[in-house]
Protein backbone atom coordinates (compact mmCIF):
# COMPACT_ATOMS: atom_id res chain seq x y z
CA UNK A 1 0.00 0.00 0.00
CA UNK A 2 2.64 2.41 0.65
CA UNK A 3 4.84 1.66 -2.39
CA UNK A 4 1.29 2.70 -4.54
CA UNK A 5 1.22 6.24 -2.29
CA UNK A 6 4.77 6.49 -3.31
CA UNK A 7 3.69 5.77 -7.13
CA UNK A 8 0.83 8.48 -6.85
CA UNK A 9 2.94 10.99 -5.22
CA UNK A 10 5.82 10.74 -7.84
CA UNK A 11 2.86 10.97 -11.07
CA UNK A 12 1.23 14.33 -9.14
CA UNK A 13 4.70 15.57 -8.57
CA UNK A 14 5.90 14.56 -12.49
CA UNK A 15 2.50 16.08 -13.92
CA UNK A 16 2.69 19.18 -11.49
CA UNK A 17 5.90 19.84 -12.81
CA UNK A 18 5.23 19.82 -16.15
CA UNK A 19 2.90 22.60 -16.16
CA UNK A 20 5.25 24.79 -13.92
CA UNK A 21 7.40 26.97 -15.41
CA UNK A 22 7.59 30.96 -15.54
CA UNK A 23 5.32 32.68 -18.13
CA UNK A 24 4.98 36.25 -18.47
CA UNK A 25 1.34 37.78 -17.27
CA UNK A 26 -0.27 38.67 -20.17
CA UNK A 27 -1.25 42.47 -19.87
CA UNK A 28 -5.41 42.59 -20.63
CA UNK A 29 -7.75 45.86 -21.31
CA UNK A 30 -10.45 45.81 -19.54
CA UNK A 31 -13.21 48.04 -19.84
CA UNK A 32 -15.25 48.93 -16.80
CA UNK A 33 -18.74 50.08 -15.89
CA UNK A 34 -21.87 47.86 -15.24
CA UNK A 35 -21.15 45.51 -18.51
CA UNK A 36 -24.21 47.11 -20.36
CA UNK A 37 -24.13 48.79 -23.31
CA UNK A 38 -22.74 52.53 -23.14
CA UNK A 39 -25.00 55.21 -24.03
CA UNK A 40 -23.38 57.81 -26.75
CA UNK A 41 -21.88 60.99 -24.90
CA UNK A 42 -20.77 58.71 -21.63
CA UNK A 43 -17.59 57.64 -20.25
CA UNK A 44 -16.16 54.84 -18.37
CA UNK A 45 -13.50 54.20 -16.71
CA UNK A 46 -10.78 51.53 -18.41
CA UNK A 47 -7.77 49.45 -17.09
CA UNK A 48 -4.90 48.13 -18.22
CA UNK A 49 -2.41 45.76 -17.03
CA UNK A 50 0.69 46.95 -18.47
CA UNK A 51 4.60 47.67 -16.27
CA UNK A 52 6.13 49.21 -19.87
CA UNK A 53 6.45 53.07 -19.85
CA UNK A 54 5.69 53.25 -23.29
CA UNK A 55 1.50 53.28 -23.84
CA UNK A 56 -1.01 55.08 -26.36
CA UNK A 57 -4.59 55.82 -24.84
CA UNK A 58 -7.65 53.39 -25.86
CA UNK A 59 -9.29 54.41 -29.27
CA UNK A 60 -11.87 52.72 -31.40
CA UNK A 61 -14.56 54.04 -33.80
CA UNK A 62 -16.36 56.94 -31.87
CA UNK A 63 -14.14 55.94 -29.03
CA UNK A 64 -11.59 58.05 -27.28
CA UNK A 65 -9.54 57.28 -23.83
CA UNK A 66 -7.22 59.63 -21.82
CA UNK A 67 -3.56 59.25 -21.45
CA UNK A 68 -2.65 56.22 -19.07
CA UNK A 69 -2.18 57.38 -15.10
CA UNK A 70 -0.60 55.43 -12.61
CA UNK A 71 -1.35 55.36 -8.74
CA UNK A 72 0.27 58.01 -7.92
CA UNK A 73 1.37 56.35 -4.55
CA UNK A 74 2.47 53.52 -5.92
CA UNK A 75 0.37 51.04 -5.42
CA UNK A 76 -0.09 48.02 -7.95
CA UNK A 77 2.79 49.42 -10.36
CA UNK A 78 1.88 47.52 -13.49
CA UNK A 79 -1.99 48.71 -13.57
CA UNK A 80 -2.65 52.08 -15.10
CA UNK A 81 -6.06 53.85 -15.50
CA UNK A 82 -8.14 55.88 -17.93
CA UNK A 83 -11.20 57.00 -19.02
CA UNK A 84 -12.90 56.36 -22.16
CA UNK A 85 -15.71 58.89 -23.99
CA UNK A 86 -18.72 57.44 -26.42
CA UNK A 87 -18.84 59.90 -29.13
CA UNK A 88 -22.12 61.40 -28.97
CA UNK A 89 -22.66 60.39 -32.56
CA UNK A 90 -21.13 57.07 -32.24
CA UNK A 91 -22.97 54.44 -34.10
CA UNK A 92 -24.73 51.61 -31.67
CA UNK A 93 -23.25 48.02 -31.60
CA UNK A 94 -20.07 46.17 -30.19
CA UNK A 95 -16.75 48.96 -30.65
CA UNK A 96 -12.92 47.02 -30.63
CA UNK A 97 -11.02 49.43 -28.53
CA UNK A 98 -7.25 49.02 -28.46
CA UNK A 99 -4.61 50.36 -26.39
CA UNK A 100 -1.05 49.58 -26.37
CA UNK A 101 1.39 48.60 -23.79
CA UNK A 102 5.29 48.71 -24.82
CA UNK A 103 4.00 48.57 -28.16
CA UNK A 104 1.99 45.40 -27.95
CA UNK A 105 -1.34 46.20 -28.76
CA UNK A 106 -4.25 45.12 -26.56
CA UNK A 107 -7.94 44.95 -27.20
CA UNK A 108 -11.62 44.67 -25.57
CA UNK A 109 -15.24 45.32 -27.00
CA UNK A 110 -17.24 48.18 -26.21
CA UNK A 111 -21.04 47.88 -27.08
CA UNK A 112 -22.57 51.64 -27.69
CA UNK A 113 -26.36 51.53 -26.66
CA UNK A 114 -28.83 52.17 -29.83
CA UNK A 115 -30.34 55.48 -29.16
CA UNK A 116 -33.10 54.68 -30.77
CA UNK A 117 -33.51 55.78 -34.19
CA UNK A 118 -33.84 54.30 -37.61
CA UNK A 119 -35.14 50.69 -36.89
CA UNK A 120 -36.18 50.49 -33.89
CA UNK A 121 -38.43 54.20 -34.48
CA UNK A 122 -39.90 52.24 -37.38
CA UNK A 123 -40.88 49.04 -35.02
CA UNK A 124 -42.58 51.46 -32.46
CA UNK A 125 -44.50 52.63 -35.20
CA UNK A 126 -45.86 49.40 -36.68
CA UNK A 127 -46.58 47.98 -33.07
CA UNK A 128 -48.74 51.23 -32.64
CA UNK A 129 -50.55 50.65 -35.70
CA UNK A 130 -51.48 47.58 -34.93
CA UNK A 131 -52.88 47.99 -32.09
CA UNK A 132 -54.51 50.95 -33.23
CA UNK A 133 -56.41 47.86 -35.73
CA UNK A 134 -56.64 46.12 -32.78
CA UNK A 135 -58.82 48.66 -30.77
CA UNK A 136 -60.77 49.87 -33.91
CA UNK A 137 -62.01 46.02 -34.43
CA UNK A 138 -62.88 45.49 -31.16
CA UNK A 139 -64.98 48.88 -30.87
CA UNK A 140 -66.62 47.76 -34.35
CA UNK A 141 -67.65 44.21 -33.05
CA UNK A 142 -68.69 45.67 -29.69
CA UNK A 143 -71.17 48.17 -32.19
CA UNK A 144 -72.42 44.85 -34.42
CA UNK A 145 -73.43 42.92 -30.73
CA UNK A 146 -75.11 45.95 -29.60
CA UNK A 147 -76.95 46.05 -32.86
CA UNK A 148 -77.76 42.76 -33.23
CA UNK A 149 -78.91 42.72 -29.45
CA UNK A 150 -80.90 45.98 -29.95
CA UNK A 151 -82.53 44.68 -33.52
Amino acid sequence: MTGVRLLLTTLVVALLSLGAGTALADPGLVIGGDGGPVVPGATVPAQMGCEEPETTPASGPGVTGTPWERDPEGHQPWSVSSTLTVAPDAAGGPVTVTATCGGRPLTATLTVADTGSGASTWRFVGGAAVLLVIVAAMVLLQRRRRRADAG
